[in-house]
C-alpha cells in the first residue's frame, strides 16, 4: 500500500473523521477568532516576510498552467506517455478540488477574517459574490494540498516531504490572517477525499494509469 493509500485508509476512518469533524467544530467556535486576532495583532507580514513569499505557493493558476503546459508538451513536442499521464493527472489534481471549491465558497460566504477585525462579521452568510466573503474553505490550502496528494501518488517515495510543504504552505494561510484555521483544516481534508475519489475513478477506468499503477 503506498504512503497515500494508507494515509486516505486511516483519515476515512469513522472515528478518525468525528475527531477530525469535532476539531473543526471546536476551532469554529473556539479557536478561529483568538488565533485570528493574535496573528493580526502581531503582524506577521512585517516581522516574517518569508512567510509571505510562502503562501504564493498556493496558487492554482501556476500549477494549472504548468501541468497542462507539460502535458502538450509530452504529447506533441517530446513524446513521453508516462510523463505525459502523469501531467494530465497532476492538472486534474488541481482543477477538480479548485472547481469544487470556489463553489463551496460561494455557496457558505464565509466572511474572512478581516471583516471579523474590522467589521465584527463573523460566520457565514450563504451565497455570497464578493472575495471578502470566500474564507470557506481555503483556496490556496486546496490548490498546495491537492498538488501534494497528486505528487505523493506519482513520487511516493518523497510523500512525507511533501506533507511538510504542504501544511507549511497552508498554515501560512492563518498565519497572514487570510483565512481561520477552520477554513484551513476543512481544505486539506476535503482535497484528500476529493484526490482520492478520482484515483478510485482512475483506477477503476484504468485511466492515466502511468501516473498511478506504480503505487497501487
Amino acid at each position: 500500500m503506498s504512503p497515500f493509500d494508507r494515509l486516505l485508509a486511516i483519515m476515512t476512518k469513522p472515528g478518525v473523521m468525528i475527531g477530525y469533524v469535532g476539531l473543526i467544530v471546536l476551532s469554529f467556535l473556539y479557536f478561529d477568532k483568538p488565533i485570528a486576532e493574535y496573528f493580526y495583532n502581531f503582524d506577521v507580514r512585517k516581522h516574517l516576510a518569508l512567510i509571505g513569499w510562502i503562501t504564493k505557493l498556493g496558487l492554482g493558476v501556476l500549477y494549472m498552467s504548468l501541468f497542462f503546459i507539460l502535458a502538450v508538451f509530452f504529447r506533441y513536442i517530446r513524446t513521453n506517455r508516462e510523463w505525459e499521464a502523469r501531467a494530465w493527472f497532476l492538472f486534474m489534481c488541481v482543477v477538480i478540488p479548485n472547481a469544487i471549491c470556489v463553489f463551496l465558497k460561494v455557496l457558505f460566504g464565509r466572511a474572512r477574517p478581516n471583516l471579523w477585525i474590522h467589521n465584527d462579521l463573523y460566520g457565514f452568510y450563504g451565497l455570497q459574490f464578493h472575495a471578502p466573503f470566500w474564507s470557506f474553505p481555503s483556496g490556496h490550502t486546496t490548490t498546495i494540498m491537492s498538488v501534494v496528494f497528486g505528487l505523493s501518488i506519482v513520487f511516493p517515495r518523497y510523500c512525507y516531504a511533501l506533507l511538510l510543504t504542504g501544511i507549511t504552505v497552508a498554515m501560512s494561510r492563518v498565519l497572514l490572517t487570510h483565512h481561520y484555521l477552520s477554513d484551513v483544516l476543512v481544505a486539506g481534508y476535503l482535497s484528500l477525499l476529493e484526490i482520492g475519489i478520482l484515483l478510485c475513478f482512475l483506477r477503476r477506468k484504468s485511466w492515466l494509469a502511468p501516473a498511478w499503477v506504480h503505487a497501487v
